[in-house]
């Protein structure tokens, strides 16, 4: 671009004249438009703005107004870049705070794939706006306005069509060698961020909210683990294969196998102190007879439900995607799974949730790994008993009752995964009747969870006395996905009014542990208190039932003699304590990398670098 054409102005003789070419000072108009979108979104979203070091407010400025020149070298009109910009950082100002506000946890890349799932569920909350937002809103559309009238639009070429073909091609060029920049070199590092991934708020409130949602989202991709070998990983699974296997702890073969993951199903008393009048879960704290039972670690709270089915699943952990839903991002081909290992036995399976099937991609994941039949909300009468306008746990489980009644065929076993609908987020209807109350912290919020989760226990009851007396052969294991988001001043006496972020790492893992148990109507080993976590739960599942196992479950069960336990915080290790990754033992890590390398693998998109043979039966 040569001078003569950044300064050559028009005609002032000319005052109908619309459009004018680009000039220095425009630039600097457009970095004020810019910085107002930095300052927006970080008065309306980060309580921490004015503790930001003032280099990373700039990094946020500037990359703001990079994106905003791509768009004005794409568009060549600064006034549509400008207003553009300003309309893109407006709405996310709103959308990072709304899901921030009902869910824990901020808007990130993933959320963009699974914006379906975001949407079904959007009316069952309710959020109070802040003056912040009130003013961003009121700011915005006035903005809007003001740059939609400005009746002058700067241009860096006027009329040329071919400068503009080329001033396009070369946008495009500059977009495509920065994305491998953006992706494969550690700039964030190199500028002294921390990604914090399984807590990105944090990243978004110590370098901003634009910085901190790129620093995330490029990490959002599969990638091996460091030093990662697939010849070396097939030497793994070998070395696992060949290791002694466990038997089975029963010779009984049930005939149903129902697993159910209830959602937001947790234990308050377990994780902190709860002073309620009334006992929230008797039916299953009661349960003793033929009974494994305790708490399972899981890696996400508040959201985030398809993770902790994704471990259950397929014996995979979470942890090595932190800030992904591998049903969204990863499952491109047939998945190795529970499924997959049944059905090789001749099971019928087939998958349940009380809502819409799309969400998380369950249709397509759910199929991929082998479901025979997917039941959605539309497979219930619209007239079973809701809450908070969600099918309850008491209806979902005698539809699990009425389908064990009437399978296909009788003669052949059956595997049920029900994932609940009742507990969910939005806890703010008033449809509950009386509600079980706290002592000492008043949250209309928590009663209403509380008391749905005593509901749900009521629902429980009824699902374990139905089966009890079964004619066939029927083992039932059931945990919670998450925690729920509940207000912060409830959870903060909970836990003794530290806040949970501020626990020792033995303390904050219990918030992170939902209740679970695995209960048949045939005899099995009688255990209390057991910590495990989500990945191990669906082989400990399988070791009761004395079907066979894959040479991956066999692998796990040997992998939890090492490590019991596992989530992102760290890991539950032989001496009973938990520790942390970064100060973990060496012998630990390493196994934990085998780990993370059998579980890439898994994934992989190759045939033979998959070892089919090591996580399913049917290739044996």
């Amino acid at each position: 671009m040569s001078d003569t054409e950044l300064q050559a102005g028009p005609d002032i003789k000319k005052p109908t004249e619309k459009r004018r070419q680009l000039r220095w000072y425009h630039l600097f108009l457009m970095l004020i438009a810019d910085t107002w979108c930095f300052f927006i979104i970080e008065y309306v979203n980060n309580p921490d703005l004015l503790q930001m070091k003032w280099y990373y407010m700039l990094l946020n400025i500037g990359g703001i107004f990079i994106m905003n020149l791509i768009a004005f070298f794409w568009f060549n009109s600064l006034k549509r870049s400008v207003l553009l910009i300003h309309i893109i950082w407006s709405a996310m100002t709103i959308v990072f705070f709304i899901v921030y506000a009902e869910r824990g946890e901020p808007f990130q890349l993933i959320d963009l794939f699974s914006i379906r799932t975001a949407a079904t569920v959007a009316g069952t909350y309710t959020f109070r706006p802040t003056r912040a937002l009130i003013i961003d809103i009121i700011a915005g559309i006035g903005l809007t306005i003001i740059y939609t009238l400005i009746p002058i639009d700067y241009v860096l070429v006027k009329k040329n069509k071919v400068k503009k073909i080329l001033m396009r091609i070369g946008v495009t060029a500059f977009m495509i060698a920065a994305y491998p920049f953006y992706l494969n070199v550690n700039w964030n590092g190199a500028l002294g961020i921390m990604t914090d991934l399984f807590a990105p708020i944090r990243t978004y409130h110590e370098y901003g909210t634009t910085v901190g949602f790129f620093c995330v989202a490029k990490y959002m991709r599969l990638t091996p683990p460091d030093g990662y070998s697939a010849i070396e990983t097939e030497e793994i699974a070998r070395k696992a294969q060949l290791e002694k296997k466990s038997n089975a702890t029963t010779t009984v073969k049930p005939v149903n196998i129902i697993a159910i993951m209830n959602e937001s199903w947790a234990d308050y008393n377990y994780a902190g102190k709860l002073n309620t009048p009334d006992e929230i879960m008797p039916f299953y704290d009661s349960m003793k007879e033929n009974t494994i039972k305790g708490h399972t670690l899981v890696c996400i709270t508040g959201g985030g439900t398809a993770k902790t089915e994704y471990e259950f699943l397929t014996g995979n952990s979470v942890k090595r995607f932190p800030g992904m839903v591998p049903y969204v991002s990863y499952f491109t081909q047939k998945e190795y799974s529970l499924v997959s290992t049944l059905e090789a036995q001749g099971f019928q399976t087939a998958a349940m949730h009380p809502y819409k099937g799309s969400n998380w991609n369950r249709k397509a994941a759910y199929s991929l790994m082998g479901f025979d039949r997917f039941y959605t909300q539309d497979d219930f009468d619209k007239n079973v008993l809701k809450y908070h306008g969600h099918i309850s746990d008491q209806a979902n489980y005698e539809k699990i009752v009425d389908v064990i009644a009437h399978k296909k065929n009788k003669d052949q076993p059956f595997f049920l995964f029900d994932v609940t609908m009742q507990n969910h987020g939005g806890y703010t209807a008033n449809d509950l009747g009386t509600d079980l109350t706290t002592k000492g912290i008043m949250s209309t919020e928590a009663n209403h969870f509380l008391t749905l989760e005593k509901l749900s226990d009521k629902a429980l009851r009824y699902l374990i006395e139905y089966f009890k007396n079964y004619d066939e052969p029927t083992i039932i294991v059931m945990f919670g996905d998450h925690y729920p988001t509940l207000p912060n001043y409830f959870t903060s006496v909970v836990s003794g009014g530290k806040g949970v972020d501020k626990l020792p790492l033995d303390q904050k893992e219990k918030w992170y542990a939902t209740p679970f148990f695995i209960w048949a109507n045939y005899d099995i080993p009688e255990q209390q208190d057991v910590v495990t976590s989500t990945n191990y739960l669906g082989t400990m599942m399988l070791e009761n039932t004395g079907w066979e196992m894959a040479d991956y479950n066999y692998y796990l069960k040997n992998l939890q003699k090492d490590i019991p336990a596992l989530n992102h915080l760290g890991y539950l290790g032989t001496d009973g304590h938990y520790h942390s990754w970064e100060k973990g033992d060496k012998d630990v890590l390493h196994k934990e990398w085998e780990y993370e390398c059998l579980q890439y693998t898994n994934l992989k998109e190759h045939g033979k670098e998959r070892l089919p043979w090591f996580f399913s039966l049917n290739s044996k």
